[in-house]
Formats: C-alpha cells, sequence, structure tokens
C-alpha cells in the first residue's frame, strides 16, 4: 500500500484537520449548506464550501492514488513538446508524478497547501508506469514531485526494482530532493539505478533562516551529502536552488550561502534567486510584520528573479556584488567549467546545452558556445569533442505507440466541451529572455481530463488540453481558439509566478467577448483565492486537488442540459470558492 506521510496525528479526523488546518481566516461567519459547515469570509464576500474533495479523505471514493487512472498520454502532442527542453534540461522525455503534496511548510511555498498530506503511490503502481513508457521507447524519465525521496525506504525499493528488471533507462528529479534526506547507500542505489540529474534545494546555509522559513534543513548534513555526489559521481548533473534577500536576513548570513556554493566542487547549475514576495502568500504576510511595505511589493509583481527586488533587505549595491563574486568565482570559474562541461556534453545534445544555456543565464549568454566565449576557454580545452548525438535520444514512432496504449475516446455529438488551460509559460515574444522558460507537458491538467475520461459521464464530455506558447502564442491566439472550440466550461491552472500573466489572459478574454463560465485551479487559487477571486472575470476557485470536484461540476453542468451549476448548486460542491 502506498504510504501517507501525515503532518499530525489526525486520529482519523481528516475533514477537521483539513478544516483546521487551512480554513483559520479572521471574522468568519459559519452557514449549514447541505449538511455542512460552509466558510463565508465577511469581508471579501467570498463563499466557499467545507472541506477539501482530496483523494483519500472521507468524502473521496478514491481511497489512495493507486485508484487513478494511468495518465492518458495522448492528450498532448508530445512531438510540439519534444522540441524543447524540460526542467532537467533534456529533450525527448516523460514525466511522471509519484507524490502528491508535501509534508513540510516552508513559508515561501503554495504547493503543501494543494495536497495538505503527503501522499506516494505504491512501487508496483509506478514501475507500472515507468515499464510502459519504457516501452513507448522513451529512455528519459523526469519526476515532477517536491521530494521523491521523503520516505527513504520507498525511494530505495524504487530504484532497487529497476535495478533487478535491468531497465536501462535515465532518471531526473528537477523540481527538487530533500539533500539532508539522501544517504550515501540510497545515492549509490540511485546512481546504480539510472538517475543522472538531480535539484537539491538549499535555499539558504543560515540554521537561523532555515527555522523561520520553517523548512529546518540540516545544512551540515546536506553539505556531506552534495560533496559526496559530486566528488564520487561528478557525472550525475546536479542542480541546487538558493535564495538571497528574505526579510531580516544580514550582509553575514548572505555571504553563508555564497560560501556554501563555493565549497561544493562541483555544482553543475547552482541557482541564486532573488526573493519575490507574492501577494497572499505567507512569505507577504511574515514581510508585512518586519515592516515591509504592501506598496513595494506590488512594485516587484513584474520582475524576474533576477532582478533586485525592492523588498530585498539589502541595497543593490551589496545585492550586486554578492551576485558578482557568485558568477566571476563559481559559475565562470574555469576549473569548474572543464570539469563538468565534458560531463553535460556526454548526455546533453549541442541543442539541449543551447537550450539548456540560453535559460540559465539572464541575459549574453545564450548558448555553449557563448558560454565558452565569455569563460575564455576553447573547443580544444575541453576533454570531451562533441556533445551527444542527437540520434542517440530520438524515439521512433512515437504517436503511433502511444496510440496503442490509448485508444480513441468515443464522445456524443452534443457533448459538453471542456477546454483546459495552462498559462504557466509566457508567450515568446513576452518572456522568453526574462524567465526560465522550459516546457513542461502539462501533466496535472493530463491527469485531471485523463480522470474524467474514465467517468461514467466521459462520452457526455470533450475534455481538450491547451497550453501557452505551445498551442497558442498570443491573447489573440487564443481568443482564435476558444471561438473554434465552442466550450461551455474553461478550467485555468494558474501558479502564483504567473499570476499577472494569467489575469491578463483571463481580462484580455472578457474584453473579447469571451462569456464562458472560467474556472480556476492549481497552487495559486488555492493558497490565495480571496486574492483571485477579487477578480470578477473569474467565476469559482477550485481549492486542493481537482478530480473530483471537476467531476461535480461537469455532472451538474450535465444536469443543466450543458449550462454552467447556480450559485446555490455550487454551494453543494465540495472544495470550491466563488463571489457570493
Amino acid at each position: 500500500m502506498p504510504e501517507i506521510v501525515k503532518r499530525s496525528s489526525i486520529n482519523n479526523k481528516y475533514n477537521k484537520f483539513i478544516s483546521n488546518e487551512v480554513d483559520k481566516v479572521k471574522d468568519v461567519k459559519y452557514e449549514l449548506v447541505g449538511g455542512r459547515k460552509n466558510v463565508i469570509k465577511q469581508e471579501s464576500n467570498i463563499f466557499k464550501t467545507a472541506n477539501r474533495a482530496q483523494i483519500g479523505s472521507s468524502i473521496s471514493v478514491i481511497p489512495t492514488l493507486d485508484g487513478l487512472p494511468r495518465i492518458d498520454r495522448s492528450l498532448v502532442d508530445y512531438k510540439k513538446y519534444h522540441k524543447h527542453v524540460g526542467h532537467a534540461g533534456r529533450t525527448n522525455f516523460m514525466a511522471i508524478q509519484a507524490t502528491r503534496g508535501c509534508p513540510y511548510k516552508c513559508f515561501y511555498c503554495d504547493i503543501y497547501k494543494t495536497t495538505v498530506v503527503h501522499y506516494r503511490r505504491s512501487v508496483e503502481d509506478i514501475m507500472d508506469e515507468v515499464r510502459m513508457i519504457a516501452d513507448l521507447g522513451v529512455k528519459r524519465i523526469e519526476f515532477i514531485d517536491d521530494i521523491f525521496n521523503v520516505n527513504l525506504k520507498h525511494c530505495a525499493s524504487f530504484f532497487e526494482t529497476v535495478i533487478k528488471e535491468g531497465l536501462d533507462l535515465e532518471f531526473m528529479f528537477p523540481t527538487g530532493l530533500k539533500g539532508d534526506l539522501l544517504t550515501k547507500e540510497l545515492i549509490d542505489i540511485m546512481v546504480q539505478g539510472g538517475t543522472k540529474g538531480m535539484n537539491l534545494s538549499l535555499e539558504h546555509a543560515s540554521p537561523r533562516l532555515q527555522k523561520v522559513m520553517r523548512k529546518n534543513l540540516n545544512v551540515d548534513k546536506f553539505k556531506e551529502n552534495t560533496q559526496y555526489i559530486a566528488s564520487k559521481y561528478p557525472f550525475v548533473v546536479v542542480g541546487m536552488n538558493t535564495m538571497h534577500g528574505f526579510p531580516t536576513e544580514t550582509e553575514e548570513e548572505a555571504y553563508e550561502t555564497l560560501n556554501f556554493i563555493k565549497s561544493i566542487k562541483w555544482v553543475h547549475f547552482p541557482y541564486m534567486f532573488n526573493v519575490r514576495v507574492f501577494p497572499g502568500t505567507e512569505l507577504e504576510h511574515f514581510a508585512l510584520e518586519q515592516g515591509v511595505s504592501k506598496k513595494l511589493i506590488e512594485e516587484s509583481q513584474d520582475m524576474s528573479y533576477e532582478e533586485g527586488s525592492p523588498t530585498i533587505p539589502f541595497t543593490r549595491d551589496f545585492t550586486k556584488g554578492i551576485k558578482t563574486i557568485f558568477l566571476r568565482d563559481y559559475v565562470l570559474n574555469k576549473e569548474r567549467l572543464l570539469a563538468i562541461l565534458p560531463h553535460q556534453m556526454r548526455q546533453f545534445t549541442k541543442d539541449e546545452l543551447d537550450q539548456r544555456y540560453d535559460a540559465y543565464f539572464p541575459s549574453q549568454i545564450n548558448s555553449l558556445d557563448d558560454l565558452l566565449r565569455v569563460a575564455k576557454i576553447k573547443w580544444s580545452e575541453l576533454e570531451e569533442k562533441k556533445c551527444l548525438d542527437k540520434t542517440k535520444i530520438e524515439i521512433p514512432n512515437l504517436e503511433t505507440k502511444i496510440k496503442k496504449y490509448f485508444k480513441p475516446k468515443k464522445k456524443e455529438k452534443d457533448a459538453l466541451n471542456l477546454m483546459l488551460l495552462d498559462l504557466s509559460t509566457y508567450y515568446m515574444k513576452e518572456g522568453d529572455n526574462r524567465e526560465y522558460n522550459v516546457l513542461e507537458p502539462p501533466l496535472g491538467l493530463m491527469a485531471l481530463l485523463s480522470f474524467i475520461n474514465e467517468q461514467k459521464f466521459a462520452k457526455q464530455v470533450n475534455g481538450k488540453i491547451f497550453k501557452s506558447y505551445i498551442d497558442f502564442n498570443s491573447n489573440d491566439e487564443l481568443v482564435k481558439i476558444i471561438k473554434d472550440f465552442k466550450p461551455n466550461i474553461i478550467g485555468i491552472r494558474a501558479m502564483t509566478f504567473y499570476r499577472n500573466f494569467f489575469h491578463d489572459a483571463i481580462a484580455h478574454l472578457r474584453k473579447s467577448g469571451i462569456k464562458t463560465p472560467i474556472v480556476v485551479g492549481g497552487p495559486y487559487p488555492t493558497a490565495s483565492y480571496t486574492e483571485v477571486l477579487k477578480d470578477k472575470n473569474i467565476d469559482v476557485a477550485v481549492l486542493s486537488e481537482g478530480e473530483m470536484t471537476l467531476s461535480e461540476i461537469l455532472k451538474m453542468s450535465l444536469k443543466n442540459n450543458n449550462q454552467f451549476p447556480t450559485k446555490e448548486e455550487l454551494s453543494k460542491i465540495p472544495g470550491i470558492a466563488f463571489r457570493k
């Protein structure tokens, strides 16, 4: 059975636990609707139904993640995505999600609010999907979990099974492993089992700030494990996330993180992001308590992670100095580059490295050639002379193989049209050179539609998925797609980082005469639904997981002859919020 890692003892009172965790708001009034308590936050005039329609909860018909259908890989065109690198810097990969939620409560993160209990699929269930992907001819598999290794036995068991079955695959963990939970034995098993890339999230080297941000990472253990990987397995492409400019951070603490990075020989892709404070988040509450003004927070919203936000507690000169030392002494260090680039060249094609370094550097360096030029390294100095041959990673007849696994779904002629949009990639002309604009298939929406397509009413719902930049590269193109498809409901996935892009796109739809009901979900609406619903262009916010909630909305719409539920009907659906 998959393990459930609980944040506290809930004594089987799951819904009470959920309410206590996520419904702590001031000045709330309760109304009984459909036999349940429902919360209204009076000052924002928002109606929020009680409970979360979450897998494994007492109101769920699905007790574990193993009960979910296999993600239908035919729902997107992989040919479009395989032209671009994903978060692991590779093309021609497929992603898997083995877990949901996070047992930690880092105050800069919205993910733990999306699923407040950490769930894991069983090793056998994950392996079934891995075998299927391998049978498709895909050798690169990317796990998008926040902390795949939170359960050491589960993690080790997975790789032991891969080794036992002799699967020749490459695994990447670009979203992040918890570095202090690793052991030398587990690292050895992971590498033996095919791990080629991992991202380790330090965030900050200061023990005080580790407590402030509630990450509580063992910095010394993290360092020991990172040094072990870098020295014994230098071919494993290690990334490291750090953050600069937390409220209350001192100059001495800023240097702690810088010196920590410099002590590791070598991290392939170290990051030092400027802290961004988003409205409605816990980090914003902390910043306000420390005297950061609301005005400064609002002014910082359109800045990239590389730009110096006015909310950072340092002078611009100090931050620039730290970043200059980081870039000069570590990132562009010739010894480091001569050590890591040959390993990267054996694993990445030239095009992949060009895309990776274009995304890694904010400007001036847009390719591997640019990097070598700036670092004053000649190709002749490199131990490896050529990058990976692209024919080694090609996947022949992928579309045909996918269709064998996933047969087309028959739909009724008068089926309800459901459009699912992913707005987590900027349009090329607006943001490709400002942010880490890599491209991933929208696995969350694919999981959502795969679930809908297995329900009894599936023939009555015609769902399609569209992603910004891949399927439309402007708001006007999005409007055209909507007018052509004629959806009865539009569902949009939203992340806090892309909040302005998200609201701007929706505003453009309404100005263009699109009146279709819009339902939003994901980390941003879940963590900041009162903020989201200030936008009157949005009809409903789904809180937490979306499978069962969307199913209820669709069933009510089908009963209404494809018309969106009334507010009275919506009030009976758990896990949503909307304006009264």
